[in-house]
C-alpha cells in the first residue's frame, strides 16, 4: 500500500504534532507499506529555518524506511495573521505540486493547516479520487475568532467556515481530538456521524520514568535549590497561550522568594514576555530556552507543578498535547482554561490538579501558594495524572489503532465504516 502523510510539522521540529506524524510514518513503514511524508521545511517555534537545512524548491530525506519531502513556503517569523496566511498558502500550492508528480497514493493521512493548504491538497486529491484522512486539531475560523483577529459577525467568518465544511465533506474519514471537537465539527460543518472518529494524541510513555526525583540534572544545571518550588510552564510561547498571566501572577507573588516562575521554551512570544519581566523588574519569573523535545521529560520532572493556560475562546474545544505530556511527568496541573472546556474535563476526572478562571492571575497566585505551603498531596494529584495518562494518551494502544484505520481506509476507499479495532 503506498501511503502519504501531508503534515505541517515534522522533526526535527520539537512540536507534539511533529513526532505523531513520524510515529504514524515509521509504524506503518514497519508494516510493509510505502510511506511519503510532505511537509515544510523545518522552522517551528521561530519561525527559522533550523540548522542543517536550506529552502530549496524541493527537497528530499530519507528515514527509517520512508521518505520526507520538504516544499518551498515562506517563514512565518513573527506569526501574525498575514505572514501565517501566506506560509499557510504557499506551503499548500508546493505540496499540492508535489502530491501530484508522484504516483498515485492509496490513502493519504492529512495533518495540514487548516482552510488554505487543507483545500488545496483535499480538492486535489478527491479529483484524483484518493481518499483522505482530515485531522482536526484546531477548528478554524473559530480560533482566529477566539484571538480577537475575525468577528463572528462577519462574512468573512461565515466564508472560511464553509470552505472548512467543504474540505471534511470531500474527505473519506474526518478525525476529532475529543467529543466536544465532534460534537462542534456536526453541529456547524453538517458532517456525517459516520465520517467521523475520535481519536487522541498520544505519548510514548517510555520517555517518561516514573518516579523521577525533582531534583535531578535540570535544577543542578541552573542552580535551582532542592526546596524552591517551582512552577512550570513548558513549550512554545505563543500569543494563544497568555503568558501574561504568568508575569502577573509573578508580580502578586514578589514576597515568595521560595517560588519561582519558569516558563520553558521558545516563540513569537518570548522577547515580549521578557520586556514585560525586565519592566516589571520581576526576579521570580524566568525564561529559559531553547527546548529540544528530547529535554522535555527532565525539564518537567524537575518541576513541583505544571501549568496550562489559553486565552479566552482559544481552543474551546481541543485537547492541548501539552496537557497530555505533563501528566505523563506525573506531576500536578494547574490549568487556567475554559471550565467546561476539554482540559478542565480531563484534570477533573483524573482528579490531577486545579482549573482556575481563564486570565485570573491572583486565582494562580493564590493556588501557587497553597500548592507550596501544604506540598504533601501534590505527590497524589501527579500520581492521579500519570494513571489517567497511561489509561486514554498510551502510544501503545492508541498508534496501532489509528494505523488499522488508514489501512481500512485505503481498502474501503470512501466507504469506510467506523470500526477501527
Amino acid at each position: 500500500m503506498r501511503v502519504h502523510i501531508i503534515s505541517d510539522v515534522f522533526p526535527p521540529e520539537p512540536v507534539t504534532a511533529a513526532g505523531t506524524a513520524r510515529d504514524i510514518a515509521e509504524e506503518l513503514s514497519s508494516r510493509g507499506h510505502d510511506v511519503s511524508v510532505f511537509a515544510p521545511f523545518p522552522n517551528r517555534p521561530m519561525g527559522k529555518l533550523m540548522e542543517g537545512y536550506k529552502r530549496s524548491w524541493k527537497k528530499i530525506e530519507y528515514r527509517n524506511g520512508y521518505r520526507v519531502i520538504y516544499s518551498w513556503h515562506t517563514l512565518s517569523k513573527n506569526s501574525t495573521l498575514l505572514s501565517r496566511t501566506i506560509e499557510n498558502i504557499t506551503f499548500g500550492i508546493t505540496s499540492t505540486i508535489q502530491l501530484m508528480r508522484e504516483p498515485l497514493p492509496d490513502v493519504v493521512y492529512m495533518n495540514t493547516w487548516p482552510i488554505f493548504a487543507q483545500w488545496l491538497n483535499t480538492f486535489t486529491l478527491a479529483w484524483r479520487k484518493v481518499p483522505v484522512i482530515c485531522v482536526v486539531h484546531d477548528l478554524y475560523p473559530e480560533t482566529y475568532a477566539g484571538t480577537g483577529r475575525m468577528s463572528k459577525d462577519k462574512r468573512l467568518f461565515r466564508i472560511v467556515r464553509a470552505i472548512d465544511a467543504s474540505v471534511y465533506h470531500h474527505c473519506a474519514l474526518v478525525t476529532t481530538l475529543n467529543p466536544v471537537q465532534e460534537k462542534v465539527v456536526l453541529s456547524t460543518r453538517n458532517v456525517s456521524k459516520n465520517k467521523l472518529l475520535v481519536f487522541n494524541d498520544w505519548v510514548d510513555a517510555t520517555r517518561f520514568p516514573q518516579n523521577t526525583s525533582k531534583n535531578g540534572e535540570f535544577r543542578k544545571k541552573h542552580g535551582f535549590a532542592a526546596n524552591l518550588f517551582l512552577a512550570m510552564y513548558v513549550g512554545s510561547l505563543t500569543r494563544m497561550a497568555g503568558l501574561e498571566l504568568y508575569v502577573n501572577a509573578a508580580e502578586r507573588l514578589r514576597h515568595r522568594q521560595d517560588i519561582l516562575i519558569l516558563l520553558v521554551g521558545d516563540g513569537a512570544m518570548r522577547e515580549k514576555v521578557e520586556g514585560l519581566i525586565k519592566e516589571k523588574g520581576l526576579k521570580n519569573i524566568q525564561i529559559i530556552y531553547p527546548l529540544k523535545p528530547e529535554m522535555v521529560p527532565e525539564v518537567q520532572a524537575a518541576s513541583d507543578t505544571l501549568m496550562l493556560s489559553l486565552l479566552p475562546e482559544v481552543g474551546d474545544d481541543t485537547t492541548p498535547s501539552k496537557l497530555v505530556y505533563y501528566m505523563f511527568s506525573t506531576r500536578p496541573v494547574i490549568a487556567s482554561v475554559k471550565k467546561n472546556g476539554p482540559p478542565a474535563q480531563i484534570i477533573n476526572e483524573a482528579a490531577c490538579g486545579h482549573v482556575i478562571p481563564q486570565g485570573s492571575y491572583q486565582d494562580l497566585a493564590d493556588k501557587l501558594e497553597e500548592f507550596a505551603d501544604h506540598p504533601t498531596h501534590l505527590s497524589e494529584l501527579g500520581e492521579n495524572a500519570r494513571r489517567y495518562a497511561e489509561e486514554h494518551f498510551l502510544k501503545e494502544n492508541v498508534l496501532p489503532r489509528i494505523c488499522n484505520v488508514i489501512e481500512n481506509v485505503s481498502i474501503r476507499k470512501f466507504s469506510y465504516v467506523v470500526d477501527p479495532e
